[in-house]
């Protein structure tokens, strides 16, 4: 310190004049900083405040329109059932007319459903020890009359029993979702496999389409919610981009993982890895 006090001493007046105004200008120009930094900080909390205001009513609209939307949807539902339960005394006509009313029903509550649970910050679970095995093989019997209607084969290969720690209604939903989805992407006369396997003490399960595939782009986005490749908003296929994010919720809910792996024209293959459970000893 001394040095310095000695340095600055030994210079000539003019520049010892010029050292404090420089010193004087950068001192300003750091306040000025300082002042825009704060500044800057201010209006970014301000704006991440209101876009986590946005958000939290964006959620709050969506779960009040859902279940509004859901009385009046069940109760079409019953009562086209009730209709079609009297068959005999409606006309051929009368009673396609009623079905597709009926379908186009029940598609509308599922999306309902679907929106009313994306809404909901938590997904509840209630894990039980439970063969992955029949939830697979149930889960194909349900999506028989779609894949046949789709001209898609299913088939599985799956040791039984596969046992794990999970909530089988969930992760029933979620393996209706990606069966669904595989047979929705699949060409006419496709196939969708699913095959599960155990590996490290965790279960990994497979559903395997031969699709459209996807980019290496579309497959990062694949899980978010409301998101359709442009390729498939530009086609015919039905959806709202709702089904895989709730699977992930679902799957990560239980300690677990999901996995998209997929290249254009050659097929999607989605992996879900969880925990698994031996069965106990006989």
């Amino acid at each position: 310190m001394r040095d310095a006090e000695g340095f600055f001493t030994g210079l000539p007046r003019r520049a010892q004049q010029a050292l404090v105004r420089l010193a004087g200008s950068r001192e300003a120009e750091l306040h000025a900083l300082l002042a825009d930094s704060s500044e800057r900080e201010r209006l970014l909390s301000d704006e991440v405040a209101g876009l986590a205001d946005a958000l939290l009513a964006k959620e709050s609209l969506v779960s009040t329109v859902s279940h509004e939307f859901r009385t009046p949807l069940t109760s079409i539902i019953g009562n086209l059932d009730l209709v079609l339960g009297e068959a005999a005394e409606l006309s051929p006509a009368a009673g396609r007319r009623i079905e597709v009313a009926q379908r186009n029903a029940e598609r509308l509550l599922a999306l309902v459903s679907d929106l009313m649970m994306s809404a909901d910050a938590a997904v509840h679970v209630h894990p039980r020890r439970t063969d992955l095995a029949r939830l697979v093989d149930a889960s194909l019997g349900s999506a028989q009359a779609h894949a046949q209607a789709a001209r898609v084969s299913l088939s599985m290969n799956i040791p039984a029993p596969l046992w794990a720690e999970v909530d089988p209604q969930r992760i029933g939903q979620a393996l209706d979702n990606l069966v669904s989805n595989a047979i929705k992407y699949s060409p006419d006369g496709g196939s969708v496999h699913v095959s599960g396997s155990i590996e490290a003490g965790r279960v990994l399960l497979h559903v395997k389409d031969d699709g459209m595939g996807m980019t290496a782009a579309d497959a990062d986005m694949v899980f978010t919610r409301f998101f359709r490749s442009p390729a498939v908003r530009e086609g015919p296929i039905p959806g709202v981009g709702l089904g895989l994010s709730i699977t992930k919720a679902i799957i990560e809910r239980h300690g677990g993982s999901i996995s998209c792996s997929t290249k254009p024209g050659c097929g999607s293959t989605f992996t879900v890895e969880l925990p698994a459970e031996a069965a106990p000893a006989s």
